[in-house]
């Protein structure tokens, strides 16, 4: 019989922190103070960072499964304005439900097996697989297409019969060593994410609930970056780093409990660090509520080191809705101050020369 993965949470097979790891922590830290400062000022503000987020980390995690719809019937779909056409749509809407749940509920969600088989049940609601809420029953592999078309095997998954015990001893490793305090949690949280994958516990869906199982650990953790910037967004912008740290942390040596847990876990230290700074950064520009939207647009774009989408300038300028951007877009584009560079979803704006 095959001998079964360890997760020793005390030691994280002896990590220690590189001193970039300290410093993305600290930098975390000094951050998330100053936004739990500000935001008690800015609920206008973070409303509208709330509703951006969740359509972007929908949309970007379900992208990096190659799962997508449009931009409008996205919109429609996370605002439950309509309701799925395809199996793309039904898992979009999935996703949107088990978010709201993460969002609504995570104090009540603890990391536990069962709790995990519930937000997959969710995940699949919409469609008519048969395995939502239900761990593997066949054995799978984590495998890469690569543009010529070939496939190679990235990793190999441990066998379907061991998948229960392996996800609870997961969940018990880390519980404890959130209780005991063995690590940072944010480093805690990064090892969770690489584990939970690592076991690709279901037959589909397994990146897309480590995802949502991230979220909720910050969530719970007191780190809600993930409400108002989507950490979706991010990983999937990055996505070649994301699927090399993976692979760089796991590897064949994961089985074998012998896996370096550093790749991932800087990687993640960074990202949850990028959120961070874009979040400070958009608060700040709270600041600018007396600015008309049309200066304030201008002063993005001149600002920008590339052309902006619609998406992103409203996510710069929250304290003015989608219709006074697009407004403001089409006025300026009237008076040949700026122009429109590409079409469909890479429509983006600059200044004209």
């Amino acid at each position: 019989m095959k001998e079964l993965k360890v997760f020793n949470y005390q030691t994280l097979n002896d990590l220690r922190l590189t001193t970039k790891m300290v410093e993305k922590l600290n930098q975390i830290y000094e951050l998330k103070g100053k936004t739990a400062h500000v935001s008690l000022k800015s609920k206008d503000i973070m409303d509208k960072l709330l509703a951006v987020a969740k359509i972007e980390s929908t949309d970007a995690s379900n992208r990096i499964e190659g799962i997508a719809t449009s931009d409008a019937r996205l919109k429609k779909l996370v605002s439950q304005k309509t309701t799925p056409e395809n199996r793309s749509e039904e898992e979009i809407s999935g996703y949107r439900d088990v978010l709201a749940t993460i969002h609504e509920n995570f104090q009540y969600i603890k990391i536990t097996p069962n709790n995990i088989l519930a937000l997959h049940k969710e995940l699949f609601n919409f469609t008519e697989s048969t395995w939502g809420g239900e761990f593997k029953n066949i054995d799978n592999s984590i495998v890469t297409t690569f543009a010529d078309g070939h496939q190679e095997t990235r990793f190999t998954p441990p066998p379907a019969y061991l998948t229960p015990e392996l996800v609870q001893d997961l969940c018990t490793a880390y519980n404890n060593a959130i209780t005991n305090n063995s690590f940072p949690p944010l480093i805690l949280a990064a090892a969770f994410m690489l584990d939970f994958v690592s076991i690709h516990p279901f037959r589909d869906g397994n990146g897309r609930m480590s995802r949502l199982l991230m979220l909720l650990e910050l969530h719970q953790l007191g780190f809600e970056v993930g409400k108002y910037i989507s950490l979706e967004r991010l990983i999937e912008k990055t996505k070649a780093e994301y699927y090399r740290t993976l692979l760089e942390s796991s590897g064949t040596a994961w089985s074998n409990n012998d896996n370096h847990y550093g790749p991932y876990v800087d990687y993640f230290l960074s990202i949850v660090l990028q959120a961070y700074r874009e979040l400070n950064t958009r608060i700040d520009f709270t600041n600018d509520t007396e600015k008309d939207p049309e200066s304030l647009v201008l002063t993005k774009l001149r600002n920008s080191l590339k052309p902006l989408s619609r998406r992103e300038l409203m996510n710069l300028i929250p304290q003015y809705g989608e219709s006074t951007i697009k407004h403001v877009l089409a006025e300026l584009r009237k008076k040949n101050i700026i122009k429109l560079v590409g079409r469909g979803r890479a429509s983006r704006y600059t200044v004209n020369d």
